[in-house]
């Protein structure tokens, strides 16, 4: 064997040098990238561990530490003679972290919770998805706000495959007279997410209720309590691993009601008695020397109950689709024209500012007629109710309309009735009592006007809500001169004052604006704040906060034409409109008030009407005073409910027993019959 020959020898060549250079610029390009990553790695790297080291330890920490919010007990509420009206029950809430949901496993989570829940998977999915991508992924999503003690058990027992959902412990509110104290207690709802991010610095969790009405609302910081915290460690997914520190929660500070249930659910029962076709009817009963609510009932009601728990969509739309809104308190949140019972404040206005005497008299024909300022031709009708001769206290009684256009307005601008709008014997009755010197006919008489009218409304309290310790109240509204030319670009007429003197047009008052006015009639001229809370408690029981009689102003009226006013509204109930409130126990005073509403005349062209009462007992002390209204009804019906409200006030108080018996009612509308009966009051 020898060696290979110079022919037998592998041939070798070099590239092109052309091609040599491209490859060398491919290596160093290749190296320069690979270099350009270690360095951007490096930099990362430093950035990450030493310049931004505090921030991200701080975050590891916030992910193993965990400070959980524990509730505290809800105050509890009960009236003024210690009766409980609501309970607090153990609940449970389902919720998930979606933070504490792994990567992944969205969809797996979400498939097991909806064979727990009833809910879709897709729902539940998109709900983790989208907690997330928000900006705080460790918000907790309620999925089951009030879920039953068998199913929080069974999603419990899950746990282990459910990473980031818990059961939380929350209380739910059971009232305890639900219907009967709706639209005063009210009820506690979900927190939603606009109120959870407003209140999420006083320590609301997403899975807490919050007063959504009433004295759940009004009272929301002093029924809660304060929450306390629990700090605790927790794994990658969300689990609890031990507890580091806990702060204990504080309860909610307990209420006491102004109101006596036995009232209360008196009340209901006589305005239950009494609705008939009305869609909606209300009252209320206040103490006169304190301004506190004894009783307030607005019907329709609804079941504070049905709101503790997951709102039934059934029960919700039953609620919204009838006509007589039970969901709102009427006595507070509604108001309407107030008709004959403001003339409880036209008239002491009248006599305030010396329109007219208690002793003058005024002729009623039972109709005048007025003409139109800027067109003579055109003339307007107002019919009275009643026709003859009135004084004060029987034009109160028989609620003249006459009597208090005359007041309001003054004298129309020509003779007061046309002759073809009498009979004979009527023409020649005005005729001999305008000689005689009584009011009528062709006399000059100025009545108060529009702006005086405004005026001592807004003293009564009337055009501003009444400052009652509840939510969504209304505050009523008195028109002016000002007003009107601003609104229409019109001028006051005497035919507006004509209808501002008995409460019609454009004036509007709530029921508990009326009846606080009916306060400061019965108590000698002082306007009370109503009130629906007396005390506060703290956890033992103990009162650390008792309210005392809030003076809202004193209306300016002289104590001797209030107590006119109050003889007027105690004949009313004798021997004039108000008749049907008469008991024969005790003496009680009153007003009747048929209101006109809407644009579209009904029975025999007329417009359909609203009923008022308004009335105190008893009439010699006055004590309470109460207001009943209802939609579709007439002053006189309504006085029968009104007069067996405070019957019942009566009866319950013990001052019906200790009452000087009433006077005997009026036999007849004769002239001498009412005087006889007037002189025994005392």
């Amino acid at each position: 064997m020898g060696l290979l020959s110079e022919h037998d020898r592998p041939f070798i060549t070099s590239p092109p040098p052309a091609e040599a250079a491209r490859l060398r610029i491919k290596v160093w390009l290749l190296g320069g990238f690979a270099l350009l990553l270690f360095g951007i790695l490096t930099v990362q790297l430093v950035r990450l561990q030493i310049f931004r080291h505090e921030e991200f330890v701080a975050k590891a920490a916030v992910n193993r530490l965990r400070n959980v919010d524990t509730p505290p007990e809800r105050g509890l509420i009960f009236d003024r003679n210690g009766n409980p009206l609501v309970e607090n029950v153990p609940a449970f809430a389902v919720t998930v972290v979606p933070a504490d949901v792994p990567e992944g496993q969205e969809r797996e989570v979400a498939l097991q919770l909806a064979q727990l829940l009833g809910l879709p998977a897709f729902t539940i999915e998109t709900r983790i998805l989208e907690g997330k991508r928000s900006i705080d992924p460790f918000l907790p999503l309620i999925l089951e706000g009030d879920a039953d003690p068998e199913l929080a058990f069974a999603v419990a027992g899950e746990r282990a495959a459910l990473p980031g959902v818990e059961v939380v412990a929350v209380s739910k509110r059971r009232y305890e007279h639900g219907e009967l104290l709706a639209h005063i207690i009210g009820y506690v709802g979900p927190i939603t997410l606009q109120e959870f991010k407003a209140l999420e610095s006083e320590r609301y969790r997403i899975a807490d209720r919050i007063g959504q009405t009433g004295i759940e609302a009004a009272y929301e910081p002093v029924l809660r309590g304060v929450p306390g915290r629990v700090q605790v460690e927790v794994n990658a997914s969300g689990r609890e691993l031990r507890e580091l520190s806990e702060e204990r929660a504080s309860p909610g500070q307990g209420l006491v009601l102004t109101l006596d249930l036995e009232l209360q659910a008196a009340v209901q029962e006589i305005l239950n008695e009494f609705m008939g076709g009305s869609l909606f009817v209300t009252a209320v009963v206040v103490d006169v020397h304190t301004g506190e609510i004894l009783a307030m009932v607005s019907l329709p009601t609804y079941d504070s109950n049905l709101f503790s728990g997951e709102v039934q969509e059934a029960d919700l739309a039953a609620l919204m689709e009838n006509d007589g809104r039970p969901l709102v308190n009427h006595t507070i949140a509604d108001q309407f024209p107030p008709g004959s019972i403001y003339k409880v404040i036209t008239g002491p206005a009248a006599l305030q500012e010396g329109v007219i005497t208690p002793t003058q008299e005024i002729f009623s024909p039972g109709v005048i007629e007025v003409q139109n300022e800027v067109d003579s031709r055109i003339t307007y009708t107002f019919r009275d109710t009643v026709s003859g001769t009135f004084d004060f206290v029987k034009g109160l009684a028989y609620s003249s309309n006459v009597y208090f256009w005359y007041l309001g307005g003054g004298s129309p601008f020509r003779a007061p009735v046309a002759e073809e709008l009498l009979t004979p014997d009527q023409q020649v009755e005005q005729r001999r009592l305008v000689q005689a010197g009584v009011i009528g006919g062709n006399q000059e008489f100025e009545g108060l006007g529009a702006d005086k009218l405004a005026a001592w409304s807004r003293a009564f309290g009337l055009d501003t809500p009444t400052g009652v310790d509840l939510v969504g109240e209304a505050g009523g509204f008195i028109p002016d001169r000002a007003w009107k030319l601003r609104t229409f670009s019109e001028s006051w007429g005497q035919g507006d004052s004509y209808n501002f003197a008995i409460g019609q047009g454009f004036a509007a008052a709530t029921p508990l604006q009326m009846a606080m006015v009916t306060a400061a009639i019965a108590n000698g001229g002082t306007l009370l704040e109503p009130r629906v809370v007396h005390e506060v408690l703290d956890a033992d029981g103990n009162v650390i906060q008792a309210f005392q009689p809030r003076v809202r102003a004193e209306v300016g009226i002289d104590p001797e034409h209030l107590a006119l006013v109050r003889r007027g509204m105690a004949m009313a109930v004798l021997g004039g409109t108000a008749g049907n409130a008469w008991i024969a126990e005790m003496q009680v005073a009153g007003k009747t008030g048929t209101a006109e509403f809407g644009d579209e005349r009904l029975f025999r062209g007329e417009f359909p009407t609203h009923g008022w009462f308004l009335g105190f007992a008893p009439y010699e002390e006055p004590q309470v005073a109460v207001v009943v209204f209802q939609e579709l009804g007439a002053g006189y019906l309504t006085a029968e409910p009104g007069g067996k409200i405070l019957r019942a006030w009566g009866e319950i108080s013990g001052a019906l027993a200790a009452s000087r018996p009433a006077l005997g009612q009026v036999a007849s509308i004769e002239p001498e019959e009412f005087q006889r009966v007037e002189r025994l009051l005392p």
